[in-house]
């Protein structure tokens, strides 16, 4: 057979290119880090949520707590006041001149002085005292001058 350099047929024949022997090299150090590092990012964001949820629990109490006490001096508040209102209007009650008049009259049956129960006390120049209207009654008094 001649063959003619002029003329390369197995140009023009399909050939099937070989395939490259490629050999696959395990990256498991790249993929159990990625792994560690997405398990950390996950374990931190849910400790993020969980430290936002118990902090606004936390608030949520306190204010609940404050609310109680403000309502119970609330209720103190308006006890006293009601408590002062009443002793205001009973000392009131009890200093009015009228009524201590009516108490001393009706209670302790005392009654008003005329004015011929008046006695008066002169102070002579001497360690003396007399009471005109008596007669001749002498006091001697202790105190010196």
């Amino acid at each position: 057979m001649q063959e003619n350099t002029a003329y390369d047929l197995s140009l023009f024949e399909e050939h099937t290119p070989e395939k490259p022997h490629l050999r696959v090299t395990p990256k498991t150090k790249g993929v159990r880090l990625r792994r560690g590092l997405a398990w950390m990012k996950t374990v931190s964001a849910a400790a993020v949520v969980l430290a936002l949820v118990v902090s606004v629990l936390c608030a949520h109490v306190q204010s609940t707590e404050l609310s109680n006490q403000l309502h119970n001096q609330e209720k103190l508040l308006e006890e006293l006041q009601s408590e002062y209102t009443f002793l205001s209007t009973d000392l009131e009650m009890k200093t009015n001149l009228t009524a201590v008049q009516a108490y001393a009259s009706n209670v302790l049956r005392m009654v008003k002085m005329d004015r011929s129960q008046v006695t008066y006390v002169t102070d002579g120049e001497e360690n003396r005292v007399e009471r005109p209207g008596k007669g001749n009654d002498e006091e001697k008094d202790n105190s010196t001058d």
